[in-house]
């Protein structure tokens, strides 16, 4: 009895109106994307670590650590979501704990004065005060009464164990949660030191390589494949799209629960396909220097297909969403680093290249102008990429974007 009542009560204050089952799959899912990203960023270490100081300069190494830096950053982000989190059940915990202690000594107190008013009653109190009857419908009366009683504080007596049994599991699961977010927090500050060395160590590559004309060659064979690749992305992220809106309509059909953050309703949104030639810019300040289309570098000689455009801006510069949207992906990609993309009414997506200190999550919802990262340094200088996508199809940025 007393594990029923605290199982129930420990759902019902930490998993604030989701089932069970939702709750043990969200902490195995949590779980275990940050195991992922963690081995990702150890497999990465080892790599780099393994190279003798002439392999580390090279461009591959500033691949690996630019990838390490955006895994640095999610799994910091992800740290810092869980420490939010412990906090809330740490304060939710403290004041149930504090209610219930409040309510023991109540129990504690009623209980007390039955425990003095036998004590007063002295031996045989019943037959006395049934022996004392002036009739026996009296009697009747009073053996009804003190049953009454006898009956009430059996049950407050019960309430009362159960409630000091629940207190101290309470207890333990407060100090349990301490314990993990002092954890969490050492492991975010052991984190953010290894990701300010590595973005200290990217930064002195980048130095190192821009001399390297060979390196900047490899850098626009990259950017070609990078092209083909996000072409992939986004058919997949159309294939995901079309799954989850079947899956949630099945779940509907069924009658299950469906979380608020699992339900895109993009119908509410602004309507991307009217946006066309009034689009903000991703970049408060900045130049076109690589057109969409085919372009031919001059230092190079090379040509290269662009499915959207390159857009020079100062260094950190702050990126933007052009419109309202999901976050629907945040990959790595070989050529073109950390890449944001999102999801728009209409079946639009927008794709954001070359992005550091990114400060939005997949499957977080965003308003036009919000921040979502900055501008990422790379072998060509402080250089946004931008895509339009719909559907399957690339659009030519030049003609959305509002003229400046």
């Amino acid at each position: 009895m007393v594990k029923s009542l605290l199982n129930i009560f420990i759902i019902s204050l930490l998993l604030s109106g989701i089932t069970f089952a939702q709750f043990q799959k969200k902490i195995s899912q949590k779980k275990n994307e940050l195991n992922s990203i963690k081995r990702q960023i150890e497999k990465l270490e080892t790599e780099i670590n393994k190279k003798n100081e002439e392999q580390k300069k090279s461009l591959s190494t500033l691949r690996q650590i630019d990838r390490q830096i955006l895994l640095l950053a999610k799994f910091i982000k992800k740290l810092d979501k869980q420490i939010s989190e412990k906090t809330g059940k740490i304060k939710s915990l403290e004041k149930e704990i504090e209610k219930t202690g409040a309510k023991i000594n109540r129990l504690k107190s009623d209980y007390s004065k039955y425990i003095v008013w036998l004590y007063k009653q002295g031996e045989n109190s019943t037959l006395k005060l049934l022996s004392n009857a002036n009739s026996v419908n009296q009697a009747l009366l009073r053996y009804k009464y003190l049953q009454s009683i006898s009956e009430k504080n059996e049950k407050i007596l019960n309430e009362l164990n159960e409630l000091k049994a629940g207190y101290e599991e309470m207890k333990k699961v407060a100090e349990r949660e301490k314990r993990e977010k002092e954890n969490l927090l050492a492991s975010k500050i052991k984190d953010k030191a290894k990701l300010e060395l590595r973005k200290k160590e990217k930064s002195d590559l980048i130095a190192e390589l821009k001399k390297d004309k060979k390196a900047l060659e490899e850098e626009i064979v990259k950017k070609r494949r990078a092209e083909i690749k996000i072409k992939t992305l986004i058919a997949d992220l159309i294939e995901k799209e079309r799954l989850r809106k079947k899956r949630l309509y099945e779940r509907r059909l069924k009658g299950e629960e469906i979380p608020p953050e699992e339900i895109y309703d993009y119908s509410n949104f602004e309507n991307f396909a009217e946006l066309n030639g009034k689009l903000a810019w991703p970049v408060l300040k900045g130049k076109i220097v690589r057109n969409f289309g085919e372009n031919e570098n001059e230092k190079t000689k090379t040509v290269t297909l662009n499915y959207g455009i390159d857009i020079e801006t100062k260094k950190d510069a702050a990126v933007h969403a052009v419109a309202e949207g999901i976050v629907s992906a945040i990959e790595w990609i070989p050529g073109y680093g950390s890449v944001v993309i999102l999801t728009h009414k209409n079946d639009f997506r927008t794709v954001y290249g070359h992005l550091t200190d990114i400060i939005v999550e997949e499957g977080d919802k965003v308003s036009a102008g919000d921040i979502i990262g900055k501008v990422n340094e790379n072998l060509e200088g402080n250089i946004l990429h931008f895509e339009i996508w719909n559907e399957r199809n690339y659009q030519n940025p030049e003609e959305w974007l509002v003229k400046r």
